[in-house]
């Protein structure tokens, strides 16, 4: 390994674009592509593509993942990872954490550092070649490589093996009982609701009746639920539960989150004969799992299904992604801190190039 890296150190390869260029020349978004409309930058993407086998293709689209554009960031030089898929004769080049490119065919004058692009690309895949990737692993900083790492070494506080195990004991015995309920009014669900807000708020609920609760936590849009003339008939929940006129809205979404959803109490039907309470933004996690004790100790008729999922979140033993796009994501920062306290623990994916066509010429 120290030969190999001594090999590399005396190779010199000067990159010609700065991080902040690329920022600015693919304007990060998340869902959008910045478009560009130049065959020149088109031709150089199609020369890209010719070097390499593509790494995912069906009878739509191609993609290529793995290319590697060299660039300064800080004074240093580094390298960035970004794909390309091409789509009815269109490319759509995404760069890691940075945003998108939309290249098509015309004449429309752009910045000539979209040429520069693709040039470094091309001129650096002779020396990925000539260190087998070695200068990869030495020039991707660790801010943008991708991993795994266990909740348990990133979160503050992780549930105890005991509490775990207690839980789960808990909540079996409550399946074991079997509990049913076949029809609820909306008095009924609003009460059920509030022994969940109890359990989550503890003092924040003093003096709150039911609604007020429901009010206060829920989502808002309640699909007219709360519209139902006679609070206490099981006939007229049930005929607006079954009518789907609360489609597109979300009545059962008792804690709102404005990232994702937040927990769910879902009412019996016919097919499930009891409640169902869920949970989709984990950052609600430990309200979730009072509820859940909380409606077992009142003998509520519900199931959880998502409780070990939960638990095993709580008890830091799910992993997070580290510097890309998950439901539960760690960003790496390169200091010593970071270095410290995580490093060791994070498992790095192995660095990964295309399928080179040996017989190209460079």
């Amino acid at each position: 390994m120290k030969k190999n890296n001594k090999r590399i150190n005396k190779i010199k390869f000067e990159p010609k674009l700065k991080y902040y260029e690329i920022e600015y020349l693919v304007e990060h978004t998340t869902f959008k592509e910045k478009e560009i409309k130049n065959t020149q930058v088109y031709n150089l993407i199609k020369k890209l593509i010719s070097k390499a086998s593509p790494t995912y293709k069906d009878k739509f689209d191609k993609k290529w993942f793995y290319f590697y554009l060299p660039i300064k960031r800080s004074g240093c030089s580094i390298t960035i990872p970004f794909s390309i898929m091409e789509y009815k004769k269109e490319f759509f080049v995404g760069f890691h954490q940075l945003g998108n490119l939309h290249i098509k065919k015309g004449k429309k004058k752009i910045e000539k550092e979209y040429k520069t692009i693709f040039k470094e690309t091309l001129r650096f895949i002779p020396l990925i070649k000539k260190t087998k990737n070695e200068i990869l692993k030495k020039t991707i900083p660790y801010d943008i490589r991708t991993g795994k790492i266990k909740g348990k070494y990133i979160m503050k506080k992780s549930m105890l093996k005991k509490e775990k195990e207690k839980i789960l004991l808990f909540y079996e015995k409550h399946l074991k009982k079997q509990l049913k309920i076949s029809q609820i009014s909306l008095n009924k669900y609003l009460k059920v609701a509030a022994i969940c807000y109890q359990a989550a708020y503890g003092k924040k609920t003093k003096n709150l009746s039911s609604l007020k609760m429901y009010k206060r936590w829920a989502d808002g849009r309640d699909g007219g639920m709360l519209s139902i003339k006679n609070w206490n008939s099981k006939e007229e929940f049930m005929d607006w539960e079954k009518s789907g006129r609360w489609i597109g809205s979300h009545p059962f979404e008792i804690v709102f989150s404005g990232h994702n959803h937040g927990i769910h109490l879902y009412p019996p039907y016919e097919e499930n004969p009891y409640y169902s309470l869920q949970v989709t933004n984990y950052a609600y996690a430990r309200d979730f799992i009072k509820m859940v004790k909380s409606l077992i100790k009142k003998k509520v008729p519900f199931q959880a299904r998502e409780l070990k999922e939960v638990i095993e979140y709580l008890s830091g033993e799910t992993y997070f992604t580290v510097n890309d796009y998950d439901e539960h994501v760690f960003y790496y920062i390169p200091s010593k801190e970071y270095k410290d306290l995580y490093f060791l623990h994070i498992e790095w994916d192995k660095i990964e190039v295309p399928k080179w066509k040996e017989k190209e010429k460079w």
